[in-house]
């Protein structure tokens, strides 16, 4: 199976992706949901109602937490594993599942998702400001109500060891299965058709549009597009998961230390946030010119190994 699809077009590859990644998700998910139910005693009906005192019952954290996992695994993982077979002749090469051509690139990761949060913060208040027509607005606001609401469940919980599970049943987990799907596998093929920074901007905007949160868009396309950056210019898949997940670490850490959080329509005024968003913004873009000069220099190896197969020479 290894590389049977490696010389097929970008977009063959792609609608080959998407037509996976359907079918193990709806796989997975159908197993996992029964074997969740079965295990907590919690229906998916109950999802439609995530109140307080749906929340206090037994077994429904982890009935949640569970179809994290479920959605990690059927969605990202086992996609990403058996696309990156058919599509490489070096699966893990092909995913970026090598050391940044940089080690710079480890503190980069980090430090580009610190200095960005107050730029992130402006887009998205003046993202929620954006007028929709009434009838796609009440569309929007559904999908968004219902797209936030096992997030919100999840981080509402408010023990130490609730919080250690959330860094991991939110943060690790789509930080490795996100970054998998979005950046290892769509933008690669996006890029070999179109270019790197084409490719990039794709990506993100599917990223984006994948969690189905419309007043959230523009921060998530902006986080799309600075990951994809850090992946093509280190050349590992690593140092993106590990700002992916840096980044969600923070809000997830933010709201265990202040829950009004999630609740607060804007904590901070509007226009209180265009100073720091300004220099947030000049910082970012200086930062990402220095990554990219600097990775120009000691450029990643590209992707050959998609249409070669290294082991047989003729």
């Amino acid at each position: 199976m290894k590389g049977l699809l490696a010389h097929r077009p970008p977009l063959n590859q792609l609608i080959t992706l998407v037509a996976i990644a359907l079918v193990s998700f709806f796989s997975v998910a159908m197993i996992g949901t029964i074997a969740l139910q079965a295990l907590t005693g919690i229906s998916v009906d109950s999802l439609s109602d995530l109140s307080p005192a749906q929340l206090s019952k037994p077994g429904m954290l982890t009935f949640l937490r569970g179809m994290q996992f479920v959605q990690f695994i059927g969605l990202f993982v086992l996609p990403a594993w058996i696309c990156s077979q058919l599509f490489s002749y070096e699966p893990n090469r092909f995913l970026g599942f090598q050391a940044p051509n940089l080690s710079q690139f480890w503190f980069w990761s980090i430090l580009i998702m610190i200095i960005l949060l107050p730029f992130t913060q402006l887009i998205g208040e003046l993202n929620q400001r954006i007028v929709f027509p009434g009838g796609m607005k009440e569309w929007m606001q559904s999908q968004e109500k219902s797209a936030e609401q096992t997030v919100k469940a999840l981080l509402s919980a408010q023990s130490l060891n609730d919080l250690l599970l959330n860094l991991f049943f939110v943060a690790v987990l789509a930080g490795v299965g996100e970054e998998l799907l979005f950046r290892g596998l769509i933008q690669r093929i996006l890029v070999r058709k179109y270019g790197r920074w084409t490719g990039i901007v794709i990506a993100a905007i599917l990223f984006s549009a994948m969690h189905m949160q419309f007043y959230g868009f523009f921060p998530r396309f902006l986080l799309g597009v600075v990951l994809g950056i850090l992946f093509a210019y280190s050349g590992s898949l690593w140092v993106a998961i590990l700002a992916h997940f840096f980044y969600d670490a923070m809000l997830i850490t933010a709201a265990y230390v202040n829950p009004d959080l999630l609740e607060a329509e804007s904590v901070i005024p509007l226009l209180q946030l265009i100073a720091p968003a300004l220099i947030s913004l000049l910082l970012s873009v200086w930062v990402i010119r220095q990554m990219i000069q600097r990775s120009n220099e000691f450029p990643p190896q590209e992707p050959t190994y998609m249409t070669e197969d290294p082991e047989n020479p003729f």
